[in-house]
């Protein structure tokens, strides 16, 4: 009896007045995070931009030189197997 109470007293009504306390709760959350939130100097931008770049293509040139190594090694090895 006390489940066909709650169900009936849980009207479109309620549930979207719940919904409406939902998302404003979230807005409230969101909009004091949004407070903590600091953003970068124009110089940490750049800096950090550099140190990615600078990052980037040191790796581009430490894979280009492995992948360089074992391919002229690989042809190396497949060129003296086949010779006979």
């Amino acid at each position: 009896m006390a489940k066909a109470i709650a169900v009936a007293e849980n009207t479109g009504v309620e549930r979207a007045r719940g919904q409406w306390e939902k998302l404003t709760g979230f807005l409230g959350d969101v909009r004091s995070e949004m407070r903590k939130v600091s953003t970068p100097s124009t110089a940490e931008t750049r800096t950090t931009t550099a140190v990615v770049i600078i990052t980037v293509f040191a790796f581009a040139a430490y894979f280009w030189a492995v992948d360089f190594g074992i391919n002229h090694t690989l042809n190396a090895l497949i060129t003296k197997l086949t010779q006979r």
